[in-house]
């Protein structure tokens, strides 16, 4: 189960007062609710604070994980979950996670992301919280595609809660296998146990879809697909019609993912 974190996020100034607070949601950047008169430049010269308040009951507290996803981070930033600093997000890294069970209780909890200036020192070790630098642009809504190109201050990505109960889906690899009458597809699960537990995934391509059940003592499963008469996308003049969606579903964890059947992308890796 998912807990979106993309309501209304109060925006209030930490370098300059005087600017009046307000409501912003995300995806978006920052300049969408603070006055025109400030440019992008001095947004980015200054420090800001971003506050959201969410509800979390007994039941998503139970779960044996409550993981904190939040990627599209435009500038560096310093993340909180109810006054406690949980990791640093930078403009060098694309998508954060992080289990945050610890730090939450049962009610309304707040959530700050707090644009400052970086210091030379990180808040956290990097080995304590996972960062994903890895970005696949298949997978990204439009608005994320133009952040990359883009110098404003602002959340582009995804922001919600993941409640896990037993397995966490880490990262989807796609391989392909061409030969003379089409194509396989592999669709490899890499996953972490939690808590034991019956589980299953499913995963949906063209129009099928498998169900695994899920091995607890182990930390991968595989599927394969074969695919005649392709949809061939070419790298060098892409086209959107000729993508195919994968859909993975485990343990409440949902991911929708697009690739292109092509001999020149024969390996893709997702981390999530």
């Amino acid at each position: 189960m998912q807990r979106s974190l993309t309501g209304l996020w109060q925006v209030s100034p930490l370098t300059d007062l005087s600017i009046p607070q307000d409501d912003i949601t995300f995806p978006a950047a920052l300049s969408s609710v603070l006055p025109q008169s400030l440019s992008e430049e001095q947004i980015s010269q200054s420090e800001w604070h971003l506050m959201h308040f969410s509800d979390v009951d007994q039941a998503m507290l139970s779960c044996s994980s409550v993981d904190l996803v939040l990627s599209g981070v435009s500038h560096f930033a310093e993340v909180r979950v109810n006054g406690v600093a949980v990791f640093d997000c930078t403009d060098r890294n694309e998508r954060y996670r992080k289990d945050i069970k610890p730090y939450l209780q049962e009610g309304g909890n707040r959530f700050e992301i707090l644009f400052l200036e970086q210091d030379d020192d990180w808040l956290l070790d990097d080995e304590e919280f996972d960062t994903q630098p890895e970005l696949c642009l298949l997978d990204m809504p439009n608005k994320a595609k133009d952040w990359l190109q883009s110098d404003e201050m602002g959340v582009w990505g995804e922001s919600y809660l993941q409640f896990i109960r037993h397995v966490r889906l880490e990262q989807i690899t796609t391989e392909q296998i061409w030969h003379h009458s089409g194509c396989e597809l592999k669709v490899d699960l890499y996953y972490q146990t939690l808590s034991a537990g019956l589980v299953s995934a499913s995963v949906k391509f063209d129009g099928r879809t498998y169900m695994m059940p899920i091995d607890v003592r182990q930390s991968h499963t595989s599927v394969l697909f074969q695919v005649d008469a392709p949809r061939y996308w070419n790298p060098e003049h892409p086209q959107d019609n000729d993508l195919y969606l994968i859909e993975v579903e485990l343990d409440g964890q949902k991911h929708h993912i697009k690739i292109g059947l092509s001999e020149s992308q024969c390996a893709a890796h997702f981390p999530l």
